[in-house]
């Protein structure tokens, strides 16, 4: 079943409103990453050098994972507005509104999905 026009409006003031957030948090989080590395030319020891370091990396980590879901975010509202969104880019069948509800970016049905993830378990198994 195709999701309703009042479903494919939730969904996507969710997201715009999970965008706007995220752009909030990645700004500060590379504001924060910022001043730590000004920091570096004020460190006193070699401690205090690796504790600059270690905040700035994972202030840049936190940005990189927030900066990849406002990208599919953004390819989310992207699929609404050309009609593709809830609809399994595998198989072509509706993804689940249960589904998207919990997982706004979710590209393929819970079928294809699993298939996805076991292939990718086999790849790495036999890496």
């Amino acid at each position: 079943m195709a999701l309703s026009e009042h479903q494919i409006a939730d969904l996507r003031a969710r997201m715009i409103a999970r965008s706007r957030l995220l752009e909030g948090e990645i700004a500060a989080k590379l504001r924060d990453s910022t001043e730590d590395l000004d920091m570096l030319g004020r460190v006193g020891d070699s401690a205090d050098l690796a504790w600059v370091e270690t905040e700035s990396g994972l202030d840049l980590s936190q940005a990189q994972r927030d900066i990849e879901e406002w990208r599919g975010l953004r390819d989310a509202l992207r699929r609404i507005e050309l009609g593709h969104y809830g609809v399994c880019t595998d198989c072509g069948a509706d993804v689940p509104v249960e589904r998207l509800h919990s997982q706004p970016l979710a590209l393929r049905c819970l079928d294809c999905q699993s298939l996805t993830e076991r292939v990718s378990r086999m790849s790495r198994a036999g890496s």
